[in-house]
C-alpha cells in the first residue's frame, strides 16, 4: 500500500511538474508567427487570405501599414484582397513635400495600389509573435525586370510633424505665418534623419528580402523635389544584422543601398566592367509606400565600407567625397592624406620624370584617365573636385593588390543627360565639348588633370585609352544591348549615343593636337573561343569573329594575345606575321590582323 501511494505521489509531481514547465515555456518562449494561406506577391484575380496559427490564442492585424497590436483588428475567417488602384492616393497628395507647399498641387490621378498586411499572433498565455508583413497585388501588371520594393511605415514616421519625407512642424509654422525668409528653419527633408521601416522585396516567384531596415531621404538638390531618392540601410539594432539578409546583387553581401532614378548612372556598371574605376552595381524597382506606387527608379548599391571589402579586400579605407574624408576615414586617420596630395599636385611640374613617377607611386593613373574619359562622354558638366566627386585609397599598406596606398576614383552621379534639355546654352550634347566648352564645370580646369597635361606619358596613356573606350565601352552596338536591358532604344536623347562617337573623336583631335589620320583596325578570330585579344587598355569583343575600330596615326597602338587554358596562340596573320602575343604597330594606312590560336 506504501509503495502505491509513494508512486502514485511520484506520478502526481512529475506531472505537475511537466504542466508547470509547460506554462512556463508558453510564457517565455516566443509565439509563431501566423502563416498566410499564400504568400505576398501578384495575383490576377482577388480572394480571400486566410491566417493559419495555434489554437489557443489570437491574431491582430493591420492593412496600412502600421504596427499590428492587441488593439489592432481581430483576424476571423480571412482578409479580402482586392485591386485599390481606384482609391484615392494618400502619400502622393501629401503637399508639403517640398519648400513652397502652397504653390504645389499633387497630382490627384489614382496610382497602383498593392494591399500591405501586418500580422501578430498572440497567445492566451501572453507571448507576442515576430511581425508578419507581407504586400499582394491584384490585377497589377508585374514589372519585366527588376525588384518590386514594398516600403512599409508609421504614417507619421514619413509624413507626420517630424516626418524625415515632409518640411514639419517648424518648418510650416514659420512658412503659413510669413516668416522672415532669412529665418527659415531646415525643412525635415534636408536634414538627415533615419526611421524604421520594413522593406519587403519581390520578384516573381515573392519575397527575395523581408527585413526592418533605416530609411531616410539622399541627395542634395534633389531632396527639394516630390519625388525623393532614398537611402536603406540594413542595421543590426533592427534586425539583428548589419547586412541584407538575403543577396539583393549577384555575388555580394549589401550593407546600404539607394534608390535613384539615373539611367547613365545605371548603365555604368554595364559598360565600364573591364574599366579602372568603381561603379555600382543597380537594378530596376518600383517602388511602393505601404502598398501605394512611388515610382519606378533604380536601385544601386552604395560606396560604403562593405563595398571596399566585397570588390576589393580592403579593410580600411578613406573614402573622399566632394573634397573632404568622409566621417569614418576621419576616424580611422588624424591625417588628411587628400589635402597633402592635392596641395603637392597644385605646387608640382610633373614634367619632371622623377615627380611623374612619384604620381604614379600614388595614384591609380589608369582609373583617374578611365574617370575623366567617362564623365566627358556622358557629358557630365556637374561635377568638379568638389562636387559629384568620389575617390578612395586603402588606409595601410598590406600585400593585396588594393592595399596599395594609391588613389583610385569612383564613377558617381553622372546623370546631367537626363535634363540637358532644360539648360538653354546647350544645343546639341553629343556635340558639347567637355574638355573645354562645358556651361559649368570642364575638364581642364581641374587641378589633377591640368597638371598632367604637361607630361608626355600622361597624354599617350590618355590618347590611347579614350580610343580604346569609344572603340569597345561606348561602341554603339554595345551600348544598344545596355539600352535594351533598361527598356530603352539608341535613340534614346536623339540618338545621343549613336552620335557622340565622331565628336568625341573630333574633340579629342582638338585637345591633344593631333596631326595625324583616323585610320581603321580591324582585328579578327575564327576561334575566339580559344582566346582573348586586347587593343591598349580593352579587351575586344570578337564573339562574332571580327572587331573594327578607329585609331589616330600619332600614337602606335599594342596589340595582346591571350589564350584561354587548353589553347595555345600560333601567331598573327595579315598586316604582321609575328608571333609574340604582344606585339606594337603604327597605325598608319590602317591595320588588319587575324589572331591565329590552336590547341595546345
Amino acid at each position: 500500500m506504501k509503495q502505491r501511494l509513494t508512486a502514485l505521489i511520484a506520478s502526481v509531481l512529475a506531472l505537475f511538474a511537466l504542466t508547470v514547465g509547460f506554462l512556463f515555456l508558453e510564457q517565455h518562449c516566443q509565439a509563431p508567427v501566423p502563416v498566410p494561406s499564400v504568400p505576398g506577391g501578384y495575383y490576377d484575380e482577388e480572394f480571400v487570405l486566410q491566417f493559419t496559427a495555434p489554437e489557443n490564442g489570437t491574431i491582430y492585424y493591420t492593412t496600412d501599414g502600421s504596427t499590428p497590436t492587441t488593439q489592432s483588428a481581430v483576424y476571423s475567417g480571412g482578409i479580402p484582397i482586392v485591386n485599390r488602384s481606384s482609391e484615392p492616393n494618400i502619400y502622393k497628395a501629401v503637399q508639403n513635400v517640398v519648400s513652397d507647399w502652397k504653390t504645389y498641387t499633387p497630382d490627384s490621378t489614382p496610382v497602383e495600389k498593392g494591399t500591405v498586411v501586418r500580422a501578430i499572433y498572440v497567445s492566451d498565455w501572453g507571448q507576442v509573435s515576430d511581425i508578419l508583413t507581407q504586400t499582394y497585388f491584384v490585377g497589377i501588371p508585374q514589372p519585366e525586370e527588376g525588384y518590386t520594393l514594398s516600403i512599409v511605415f508609421e504614417y507619421d514616421d514619413l509624413f507626420g510633424e517630424n516626418g524625415i519625407y515632409v518640411t514639419g512642424k517648424e518648418y510650416d509654422d514659420w512658412y503659413l505665418s510669413g516668416g522672415n525668409p532669412s529665418q527659415a528653419p531646415l525643412p525635415n527633408f534636408m536634414k538627415d534623419m533615419e526611421v524604421v521601416t520594413t522593406a519587403e522585396w519581390l520578384d516573381s516567384e515573392g519575397d527575395i528580402l523581408n527585413q526592418p531596415v533605416g530609411l531616410r531621404i539622399q541627395g542634395n538638390t534633389s531632396r527639394i523635389f516630390p519625388a525623393k531618392r532614398l537611402i536603406i540601410t540594413a542595421r543590426e539594432e533592427y534586425s539583428g544584422s548589419q547586412f541584407f539578409d538575403a543577396p539583393l546583387f549577384p555575388d555580394v553581401i549589401t550593407h546600404s543601398v539607394m534608390l535613384k532614378d539615373s539611367l547613365p548612372d545605371a548603365m555604368m556598371s554595364d559598360l565600364l566592367q573591364d574599366r579602372s574605376v568603381s561603379t555600382q552595381q543597380c537594378i530596376p524597382v518600383r517602388v511602393y509606400l505601404n502598398g501605394e506606387f512611388l515610382y519606378s527608379s533604380y536601385m544601386f548599391e552604395r560606396y560604403d565600407s562593405q563595398y571596399f571589402r566585397q570588390y576589393y579586400q580592403v579593410a580600411d579605407r578613406i573614402l573622399v567625397k566632394d573634397g573632404a574624408p568622409d566621417e569614418e576615414s576621419l576616424a580611422l586617420s588624424e591625417v588628411d592624406y587628400y589635402g597633402e596630395y592635392m596641395y603637392w599636385i597644385k605646387h608640382t611640374d610633373f614634367s619632371d620624370p622623377a615627380q611623374w613617377a612619384q604620381f604614379q607611386e600614388e595614384t591609380d593613373v589608369q582609373s583617374y584617365i578611365d574617370y575623366i574619359i567617362t564623365n566627358y562622354y556622358m557629358c557630365n558638366y556637374d561635377f568638379s573636385e568638389a562636387h559629384n566627386y568620389v575617390l578612395w585609397r586603402s588606409c595601410w599598406e598590406g600585400s593585396g593588390p588594393y592595399d596599395d596606398l594609391r588613389w583610385r576614383w569612383c564613377i558617381y552621379d553622372i546623370d546631367v543627360l537626363l535634363g540637358i534639355i532644360y539648360n538653354e546654352a546647350i544645343d546639341d550634347p553629343a556635340a558639347l565639348n567637355l574638355f573645354s566648352n562645358a556651361p559649368e564645370y570642364h575638364i581642364n580646369i581641374l587641378s589633377i588633370f591640368s597638371a598632367l597635361r604637361v607630361n608626355e606619358d600622361f597624354c599617350r596613356q590618355f590618347v590611347l585609352s579614350f580610343q580604346d573606350m569609344v572603340n569597345n565601352n561606348f561602341a554603339p552596338e554595345r551600348v544598344e544591348a545596355v539600352l535594351k536591358k533598361y527598356g530603352y532604344t539608341l535613340d534614346w536623347r536623339d540618338g545621343y549615343f549613336r552620335r557622340r562617337p565622331a565628336f568625341a573623336m573630333q574633340h579629342l583631335a582638338e585637345e591633344f593636337n593631333l596631326t595625324g589620320t583616323l585610320e581603321m583596325v580591324q582585328i579578327t578570330s575564327a576561334h575566339p573561343e580559344m582566346g582573348t585579344v586586347t587593343v591598349n587598355t580593352s579587351q575586344i569583343d570578337l564573339s562574332s569573329g571580327s572587331w573594327t575600330g578607329q585609331y589616330y596615326t600619332d600614337y602606335p597602338i599594342t596589340i595582346t594575345a591571350t589564350p584561354e587554358p587548353g589553347y595555345t596562340f600560333v601567331g598573327w596573320k595579315g598586316d604582321t606575321g609575328e608571333t609574340s602575343t604582344q606585339i606594337t604597330l603604327p597605325v598608319t594606312g590602317g591595320i588588319s590582323l587575324e589572331a591565329v590560336f590552336a590547341e595546345a
